[in-house]
């Protein structure tokens, strides 16, 4: 019976006791590259998570300040905006691009815009609601546009009083540079009109 006992445990129990700690061992290392993977995995998905969203910011912030002018953009998107105003006339002159104080490019707009004082205090709104703060996200729907001037002026275009004409000077912006020819035009005609308003006085 002790031979018998013996017998048994060497050659049937202590075999299948290092098989089952050699499946353990290997089941142990397949759970740690199965853990790796898997962390790999939603790293990857929190990459394009976040590849996705800088992409969308970029087109946001491409969106509120373009790399050019695009000038004939932004007169279709005000446009746009004073006839959600309910405005009853629009005119939009574009300036010559100049290099801004704090860097980037400024291109200074003339906004006139007649109607009653409500609606041209509601395209004001919709305007500079363009990029607004939603909590700690900035939501862009349009141009970054900053008015600088507003000027009350008599309507030039025949209208029910109390219709009103605003002249507004405002600014858009650009990341790219102005072009050189155009900066230095502008400094000669402004150093000229300077010195003629110099003379008249």
């Amino acid at each position: 019976m002790v031979v018998l006992l013996v017998a048994w445990w060497f050659l049937i129990v202590t075999p299948m006791r290092d098989d089952a700690a050699a499946k353990e061992a290997e089941y142990q290392n397949q759970k740690t590259l199965y853990d790796q993977n898997l962390s790999k995995v939603q790293r990857i998905d929190q990459e394009r998570s976040a590849a996705r969203q800088a992409s969308s910011d970029l087109l946001s912030l491409d969106k509120l300040i373009p790399a050019d002018t695009q000038v004939p953009s932004m007169i279709i998107e005000l446009q746009a905006t004073a006839n959600e105003a309910g405005l009853k006339f629009m005119k939009i002159v574009p300036d010559v691009p100049v290099a801004g104080t704090g860097g980037g490019t400024v291109i200074p707009v003339e906004i006139n815009v007649q109607g009653q004082i409500f609606d041209v205090n509601d395209f004001l709104y919709r305007v500079e609601n363009y990029a607004r703060m939603d909590g700690n996200d900035v939501s862009v729907t349009g141009r970054l546009i900053s008015v600088v001037t507003v000027d009350i002026v008599e309507p030039q275009v025949a209208g029910e009083f109390p219709d009103v004409l605003v002249k507004l000077g405002a600014n858009a912006y650009m990341t790219g540079a102005p072009s050189p020819s155009k900066t230095a035009q502008r400094a000669a005609s402004n150093d000229t009109a300077a010195s003629s308003g110099t003379g008249g006085g």
